[in-house]
């Protein structure tokens, strides 16, 4: 049967997780144990204290290594511990609590996105299935969006729903901001456990992250061009969500990113060259200039490319990091 013609799934799990080599190499053991699922990359943000798993495969096989993994990331990771709060990542002289990526959860986000002959349905069926399971067997509680949803809301809606905009740079340990929802969780405790919080987890058409650093320190000069490309904005690209954030830059420098979510990562105006040409234009009229741009994960392209070539079981995974954390000790 040609590739195009089998259903499959891709999963970009997020955790709260960038800087524990050994505890990352376990998830991933646990992610890639799974049979018909393979983990094609991780990529770890030592900044953002979190990594991305990209899982794909086979539907109900990508869904088990989605629950393997958050298994084993609900074991390492604690929200709370004094141990966390306390670390300092020196490469940026930058407490943890100044630096790590907005979150709400220890396995934050969830999202299945159907590939080859695979429909929206099937995608959601997995992710409610996988949200029941992390709900009742492991007693996290789990938010649904997207198809996998009743209403199908987003995931910027549901956010906003929840603490994730507060537990970010510079306010991650604030008593103010422990982990909250105004809505009730589809699937686990109806309050959550404040070491593991909540899970996000849905089902949507792909989305690449897809992030430019600029040479400039000003986060508010950053802020303008992430609102003025916002897709929700006048004048907006079509499916572009984004946000500012400081961020590690060469040799312990601090630089800040245009960091994106392209929902339309395929058409010509949400793509990754119409939204880096903006964004060029748009730092060059205020005198700052692009450094890098890179993507967290596989492009559109390139799972296309992986789908449709021969699969082996003992394919690797690779293991990426932003531009300036290549001396990340991943042993």
């Amino acid at each position: 049967m040609p590739p195009r013609a089998i259903p499959g799934l891709v999963c970009m799990a997020n955790v709260q997780e960038g800087r524990d080599a050994k505890k990352l190499r376990a998830m991933a053991e646990a992610a890639s144990s799974i049979p018909r699922a393979w983990l094609l990359r991780v990529f770890s943000d030592r900044t953002f204290h979190r990594s991305g798993f990209c899982l794909a495969g086979a539907p109900d096989a990508v869904g088990n290594a989605a629950i393997a993994l958050s298994r084993r990331a609900a074991e390492y990771i604690d929200l709370t511990s004094s141990e966390r709060a306390e670390d300092k990542y020196e490469d940026v002289g930058s407490h943890v609590g100044e630096s790590a990526h907005h979150h709400v959860g220890a396995v934050d986000l969830l999202p299945f996105h159907p590939i080859g002959a695979a429909t929206m349905e099937d995608a959601a069926e997995v992710a409610r299935r996988v949200s029941k399971t992390l709900g009742e067997e492991m007693g996290l509680s789990v938010l649904t969006y997207g198809h996998a949803h009743p209403t199908r809301r987003s995931l910027v809606q549901l956010r906003k729903q929840t603490s994730f905009f507060k537990r970010g740079p510079h306010a991650l340990h604030a008593s103010s901001h422990a982990v909250s929802s105004e809505v009730k969780p589809d699937f686990g405790p109806e309050v959550p456990d404040q070491r593991r919080g909540i899970t996000v987890c849905g089902a949507t058409g792909y989305v690449l992250n897809f992030n430019i650093a600029l040479e400039t320190t000003d986060l508010q000069e950053a802020m303008q061009i992430a609102k003025a490309i916002r897709g929700s904005n006048t004048g907006g690209l079509p499916g572009v969500e984004s946000m500012a954030y400081e961020h590690a830059g060469p040799d312990g420098s601090r630089l800040v990113e245009v960091a994106c979510n392209l929902r339309e990562p395929s058409s010509q105006e949400g793509g990754q060259a119409s939204v880096l040409e903006r964004v060029t234009d748009l730092a060059r009229a205020k005198g700052i200039r692009i450094l890098h741009s890179y993507c967290t994960n596989p492009t559109p392209e390139e799972l296309e490319s992986w789908w449709t070539s021969d699969k082996s079981s003992s394919q690797t995974w690779e293991w990426r990091v932003p531009p300036g954390e290549e001396n990340f000790d991943k042993s």
